[in-house]
């Protein structure tokens, strides 16, 4: 009787916030792209922030709180992204590296940390000039672990704040206006977390693209005035038959081209960002950990295994009780 009058009280809480997310959900694409067009603002000068990690280490890379780049996997972590989506306004921004022991030649996770130039990272700023392409970058901050004045050798993880300062000409909500989660009671917000990781893989399932994309209207807003997109990159993401996310290639596979499985919404952790304001769930060890558990593992066109974890951070803004895409 008790979880049935919690299970009215929520419906009735949620109505109005659920109604405006069914509105949204049955906007087609061509409105989609309409309304996202319309949401960006073009400047004289957009500056464009990359960031790029080359590691040995297994490690994890936070931007304002926001996890922008992981890797934990056998094969050692190297890349290069655009970090602009979690640059919210003017100022100074802060980098947060985790750094945690890799692997020997055996596949064998190692205990401790190494000595030596075994990660790097550093931000660049650049911009689209008028010929469509990218300018020369200016390095803006350097960090090698190496450098560090601590003995990396008798550690099992290390962790360090460095900071840099952006301009940019917009200014983004983003998860200022969310609840700290972490007061929440936890069973019920590992409920409704796991209720809306199984809703979207549903809605991945069905191959219903214009509601998956509409429940990331918001998020992507924010992420196309961020990088300043036209209305043909707009058409371009709003169009293709998937979600931005990190894809790895791994080995040769049996199964059939195209074929694909979600990850299993089992051993997971609750892992919170920017002070509690955001959450999703990650694999608790192994390979893919600091990922999304939002992700599957198909095999493309050329018989290759390839993992596939989908971008996606929650929170509920002040004064509300639903979980919403905010990243």
């Amino acid at each position: 009787m008790v979880k049935l009058i919690m299970v009215l009280l929520l419906t009735v809480i949620c109505g109005r916030g659920c109604a405006q997310e069914k509105k949204e959900r049955m906007m087609p694409t061509t409105n989609r792209i309409s309304y996202l067009s319309e949401k960006v603002r073009r400047f004289k000068d957009e500056p464009l922030y990359q960031l790029e990690v080359e590691s040995l280490f297994s490690f994890s890379v936070l931007v304002n709180g926001c996890p922008v780049y992981s890797n934990f996997d056998k094969i050692p972590g190297m890349g290069r992204i655009n970090i602009n989506p979690y640059i919210l306004q003017n100022g100074q921004q802060q980098v947060t590296i985790e750094l945690y022991p890799g692997y020997d030649d055996q596949g064998i996770n190692k205990p401790y940390l190494e000595a030596g130039d075994k990660f790097t990272l550093k931000i660049e700023k650049t911009g689209w000039g008028k010929d469509g392409l990218l300018k020369e970058p200016e390095e803006i901050v350097s960090y090698k672990a190496v450098d560090e004045k601590v003995d990396l050798t008798k550690r099992t993880a290390y962790k360090t704040d460095i900071s840099f300062t952006a301009t940019v000409p917009y200014q983004l909500a983003g998860w200022k206006n969310g609840q700290d989660l972490t007061q929440l009671d936890p069973q019920q917000l590992e409920e409704q977390l796991l209720g809306f990781y199984k809703e979207m893989i549903a809605v991945f399932e069905t191959g219903d693209y214009d509601d998956l994309n509409a429940r990331f209207l918001k998020a992507d807003a924010e992420w196309y005035q961020s990088e300043y997109f036209s209305q043909d990159i707009i058409t371009k993401f709003q169009t293709v038959k998937g979600r931005k996310g990190k894809s790895v290639a791994t080995t040769f596979s049996n199964s059939k081209p195209n074929s694909r499985t979600f990850y299993v919404l089992e051993d997971y952790i609750m892992k919170f960002y920017a002070e509690g304001r955001m959450v999703r769930l990650e694999p608790r060890k192994g390979v893919n950990k600091g990922e999304s558990l939002l992700g599957y593992m198909d095999t493309d066109k050329n018989g290759m295994n390839r993992k596939t974890f989908v971008d996606m951070l929650l929170y509920i803004p002040k004064g509300e009780t639903v979980l919403q895409i905010v990243r």
